[in-house]
C-alpha cells in the first residue's frame, strides 16, 4: 500500500523535512506541496490525496479552519509548532498531531497509524479477517531498523526473537533488528498463523520442522518452548 499525500506548510524548511522523511518511507508518494491553504484546495480538486500534513499557522486561513472547510478531508497528521492546539485537533479526528521539530521515530509512528486506518477503511466489512488474509497472498511488514526502513514478506520470516527492547526479525538469510516489542508482532502476525513458543520467540507454524520435548526446529534453528507457551504448541496437535 502507498499512500499519495500532500504537504501544507507556509515554511520552506517544513516542506524540506517532511519531504525527506516522506522519501525514506517507501510507502509515502508525496504528490503535491502547498504553501497555504487557497493553493492547498486547488491541489485537492486537481488529485487523489490520500492523507495530509497540514500546519496550524498559515497565512489567511488557519491550518484546522481549512480541515473543517473540507466536506470529505483526506487523512490527516498535524505538524506544528503549537501543542496548544492538541485536543481541537484530536476532535477533527486527526491521524496524529507532530510538534515540531519532528523527530523520524514520531512521524514513523504517525504515519504507521495513517496505514492502519487505511487499512480499516478499505477491509470489507463481509469478509472475516482470515478470508482477508487469504486474498491476499504476499502480506508484508514494514520494518525501521536505524534510518532504514525494510519491507518484507510474511512469508519469508524464519522467526522472530526478543532482544531487550528491541526484536531481531530473520527473513530470508538476513537479521533486521527493529524497535519494537515481541508482544506488538504476537498481535499483528496471528492471523498469520504465528505463535508464541517461548517469551523471547514467535515462530510461523508452517516453519517448524520437529518438535521434541522442550525444544523445536524452526527453520533449522533449534529454540526453547517456553513452560508459560507450552499450550500454544499443543493447541496444533488439536
Amino acid at each position: 500500500m502507498k499512500l499519495k499525500c500532500l504537504i501544507i506548510d507556509d515554511e520552506p524548511l517544513a516542506h524540506k523535512v517532511i519531504g525527506k522523511y516522506a522519501g525514506d518511507l517507501p510507502h509515502l508518494e508525496v504528490v503535491g506541496s502547498a504553501y497555504s491553504a487557497m493553493e492547498a484546495m486547488g491541489m485537492l480538486g486537481q488529485q487523489q490525496v490520500d492523507l495530509i500534513f497540514l500546519d496550524i499557522n498559515m497565512p489567511r486561513i488557519q491550518g484546522l479552519d481549512f480541515l473543517r472547510t473540507l466536506p470529505n478531508p483526506p487523512m490527516c497528521i498535524i505538524t506544528t509548532a503549537y501543542k496548544e492546539f492538541a485536543l481541537e485537533g484530536y476532535e477533527l479526528k486527526v491521524i496524529d498531531y507532530l510538534l515540531k521539530p519532528i523527530a523520524f521515530e514520531r512521524f514513523f509512528q504517525a504515519v504507521n497509524r495513517a496505514i492502519e486506518q487505511k487499512q480499516l477503511m478499505e477491509k470489507p466489512t463481509a469478509v472475516s479477517t482470515q478470508e482477508t488474509v487469504t486474498k491476499n497472498e504476499d502480506p508484508t511488514l514494514f520494518l525501521k531498523e536505524d534510518r532504514k526502513v525494510h519491507q518484507v514478506k510474511v512469508k519469508d520470516i524464519d522467526y522472530l526473537e526478543s532482544y531487550g527492547s528491541y526484536v531481531k526479525v530473520h527473513v530470508a538469510g538476513q537479521t533486521i533488528i527493529t524497535l519494537e516489542r515481541l508482544s506488538n508482532f504476537e498481535e499483528k502476525l496471528k492471523v498469520h498463523h504465528f505463535i508464541r513458543v517461548h517469551k523471547s520467540y514467535l515462530v510461523p507454524v508452517d516453519r517448524i520442522e520437529l518438535i521434541e520435548g522442550n525444544e523445536l526446529i524452526v527453520s533449522g534453528k533449534k529454540l526453547p518452548i517456553g513452560a508459560v507457551y507450552r499450550h500454544n504448541v499443543n493447541d496444533l496437535f488439536k
